[in-house]
C-alpha cells in the first residue's frame, strides 16, 4: 500500500536520491524498482520497542538524509528519525509524536475514511503542494524472477502453457478464513469447469493446511506453494496467473501488484481502507450484516451468529463472481 506514494516521490523532489527503509521480510517488494535507488532493512526483532528506535537511529544516522517521510503512525519510528539527524520529518499526527516531527499532519477525518495507499500518498501530495497523480501498487518483476516461477511451476508439474488459478486458502485472523473445505470445494469446481490448474499460495505458517487440501484433492492438480518462495517468487506466480482468489490479505495485495485478476472474499476487514487495489477486481462482501467490518481478529459473537460475515458466502456465489471476471479478463 506504500508503492504509489514511492514511486512518486522522485517525481516530487527531482533530482533526489530516493532510501527506502523497510522490515526485512518486506524488502523484496522494494526490490529492482526504478523509482527507488536503495533499500535499507530493518532485522525483524528490531521492528518494535524502545531498541528497534536505537537500530532506526543506527541504520539511517550515517546517511545524512535530507527528507524522511515517516509511514508507519508509530512513535518509535518518528523517534528513530529525529534521533538520526533528519532534518525535515514529515509524517501523520498519531500515538504522542507531534512534537518529533518538523511537519506534522493531520490524519484524514473522519478516521479510517478512505483506502491507507492513499492516505500515504496524500502525505507526500500534501507536503510538497504538487498535484501528484495517484497510481495503484504496481511491483517491479525481473526476468529471473518470471524464470524462477516458471521452473519452480514446471517442477511441481504445471507445464508453461497450462493455465492456473491462484489460491491463498488462509488468513492470519480466524475471523477472515471463509474454510478449508470451502477452497477445498472451490479448487475442484475451477478444476472441472474451468480446467485450471490450481496453485496454493501463502506463508510457512499456511503449508500444513494446505497439504491437507492437495491430499483431499484426490489426484487432481492441486499443488502446495504455500512457504516454499519467497515475496518475489511468489509475486511472479500470482503474475501468470488467470486469476486469484482468497481474503483481504498478503497475497491479495502481491496479486493487484502484478496485475492479476483477483477475487476477495471480505469480512472483518474493512475494504475501504485496505482492500487491494487492481485493474481486475471482484469483491465478495455481505453489506447488509450489522456487524460487517468489525476490524477484530476473532468474531466476537454468540457461536450461531459466529462467522457469519463468512459462512454465509456460498462456494456458487464465488463461482459466480470468478465467471463474471473471467468473462471482462477475456473480454
Amino acid at each position: 500500500m506504500a508503492l504509489p506514494m514511492v514511486n512518486e516521490v522522485r517525481e516530487a523532489y527531482p533530482g533526489s536520491s530516493v532510501t527506502v527503509l523497510v522490515p526485512e521480510y518486506l524488502a523484496e517488494i522494494f526490490e529492482h524498482n526504478p523509482a527507488i535507488d536503495a533499500v535499507f532493512k530493518i532485522p525483524a526483532k528490531y521492528v518494535h520497542g524502545m531498541m528497534a528506535v536505537v537500530k532506526l537511529r543506527e541504520i539511517i544516522a550515517p546517511h545524512e538524509f535530507d527528507v524522511g517521510f515517516i509511514l508507519p503512525p508509530s512513535f518509535g519510528a518518528a523517534a528513530g528519525f529525529k534521533l538520526s539527524g533528519i532534518e525535515e520529518r514529515i509524517g501523520y499526527i498519531a500515538d504522542g509524536r507531534r512534537l518529533l516531527l518538523t511537519r506534522p499532519m493531520p490524519l484524514p477525518a473522519p478516521m479510517n475514511s478512505q483506502h491507507r495507499s492513499e492516505t500515504y500518498f496524500d502525505l507526500l501530495r500534501r507536503a510538497t503542494g504538487k498535484e501528484l497523480e495517484f497510481v495503484r501498487p504496481k511491483l517491479f518483476l525481473s526476468e529471473t524472477d518470471t524464470q524462477n516461477a516458471a521452473a519452480l511451476l514446471s517442477g511441481l508439474g504445471v507445464a508453461p502453457e497450462q493455465p492456473y488459478a491462484a489460491i491463498a486458502f488462509q488468513a492470519v485472523a480466524e475471523s477472515r478464513r471463509w474454510g478449508l473445505e470451502n477452497y477445498r470445494k472451490l479448487a475442484d469446481r475451477l478444476i472441472e469447469h474451468q480446467k485450471f490448474a490450481i496453485v496454493l499460495v501463502g506463508g510457512p505458517a499456511d503449508q500444513k493446511a494446505g497439504d491437507e487440501i492437495v491430499a483431499a484433492s484426490s489426484g487432481k492438480q492441486v499443488v502446495n506453494l504455500a512457504g516454499k518462495t519467497g515475496l518475489r517468487e511468489s509475486a511472479a506466480v500470482l503474475a501468470q496467473a488467470e486469476l486469484f482468489v482468497g481474503n483481504d490479505s498478503g497475497p491479495a495485495h502481491l496479486a493487484a501488484a502484478v496485475d492479476c485478476p483477483i477475487v476477495v472474499i471480505s469480512g472483518a476487514d474493512d475494504p475501504k481502507e485496505t482492500s487491494p487495489l487492481a485493474r481486475h477486481k471482484r469483491l465478495i462482501y455481505l453489506s447488509h450484516l450489522e456487524c460487517i467490518s468489525c476490524v477484530k481478529n476473532k468474531c466476537p459473537l454468540k457461536p450461531e451468529q459466529s462467522m457469519q460475515c463468512m459462512t454465509q458466502i456460498t462456494v456458487v456465489s464465488v463461482l459466480d463472481q470468478i465467471a463474471d471476471l473471467l468473462r471482462e479478463t477475456a473480454g
